[in-house]
């Protein structure tokens, strides 16, 4: 399977961790350890005068761009790691398939509502599996979540993370299909549930700490799956949860700390599923990346959700440095940092 189009979008509003964690019942000391601890100084946030659809438009807007040599998309599947109904502006896709004619010829729309940050790689399954069955021909994929109806302190995850706002889009499409030198393909993906920690954000203290203690035990059976390389410098792409975790894999491992990126964490917090593809777009656009230069080396993303979800999967060029017709460059912190 092959990725054709990658279109990602960050909004400009950021909210202090310190806000969050005050309007939870947080004192402002509990704040300052939170941020030191974890890494997390603050979230991006959409404008409370943007709908979901706004955000979409822009993913929608970016796609058409980057496909305009390609067939439109046949299939869509919307992802959410927060569901919930949209706003009084009606259902977002029925909305962007009436007024955006690059949907125009979708036949089927699946939606992904898992609850969970993971969510994003099994829509790359589920693709992969109507492509390879002749059901798609292209597949479009959005993904994103927005807070603009929920009260501040519904982005603190105790113990855990800070929720912020962030949205993508995908095109994919049967490697037989793509030309030879465009995209990235899509290479192993593992799934997989961790019954144990089916209580996912209703889990007590204890529980949840049990859940958190095991990033690493879950992070690692994934990567085994997949066949991840530990000894090379290949990149891997993860869900920006916390620094602690991250910093912790890396002692518990040996792996080193930069192939872990976490750039985009201190500045837009951990945004559900599309935190591995925030970091994507970043490696494409960096001229020194190793999918940018090394045809051989994979970049692995990764996310580990609530409720015990897990998924992984593997990328690498098809065509050194990949071809992604209209790739957007600049705009948001996602795309220029």
């Amino acid at each position: 399977m092959r990725l054709t189009a990658l279109a990602t979008h960050v909004p400009d509003g950021r909210i202090d961790a310190e806000q969050i964690i005050r309007d939870a019942g947080g004192t402002p000391s509990e704040a300052r350890v939170f941020e030191r601890l974890f890494g997390l100084g603050q979230v991006a946030g959409c404008s409370r005068l943007e709908t979901r659809f706004d955000q979409f438009m822009r993913i929608m807007e970016d796609l058409e761009a980057q496909n305009a040599e390609a067939p439109p998309p046949d299939t869509l599947i919307h992802v959410r790691g927060l569901p919930m109904r949209d706003g009084v502006s009606g259902a977002v896709m029925p909305r962007l398939r009436r007024e955006f004619s690059f949907l125009s010829q979708v036949q089927q729309k699946f939606d992904l509502d898992q609850t969970n940050c993971a969510g994003l790689i099994w829509a790359l399954e589920l693709a992969r599996t109507l492509l390879r069955a002749g059901r798609a021909r292209v597949v479009a994929v959005v993904a994103g979540d927005g807070h603009e109806r929920l009260r501040l302190a519904d982005r603190y995850v105790p113990g855990s993370t800070l929720m912020g706002d962030a949205f993508c889009g995908l095109l994919l499409m049967a490697d037989r299909s793509a030309p030879a030198d465009a995209g990235l393909h899509i290479g192993p993906i593992s799934l997989a549930c961790h019954p144990r920690f089916s209580f996912g954000y209703r889990g007590t203290s204890a529980q949840m700490g049990t859940f958190f203690a095991a990033h690493g035990q879950i992070v690692c059976k994934t990567l085994q799956e997949l066949g991840f390389d530990w000894d090379c410098r290949s990149a891997l792409l993860p869900h920006n949860v916390n620094r602690l975790a991250w910093h912790s894999f890396c002692a518990e491992t040996g792996i080193s700390a930069d192939r872990v990126r976490l750039g985009l964490l201190p500045d837009i917090g951990h945004c559900y599923t599309v935190d591995p593809f925030l970091l994507l777009k970043q490696e494409l656009i960096n001229p020194t990346s190793s999918l940018n230069n090394d045809p051989t080396t994979s970049a692995t993303l990764m996310s580990v959700g609530m409720g015990g979800y897990a998924a992984g999967c593997q990328v690498r060029a098809a065509a050194v440095p990949p071809y992604f017709p209209n790739l957007q460059r600049s705009g948001s912190h996602a795309l220029s940092a």
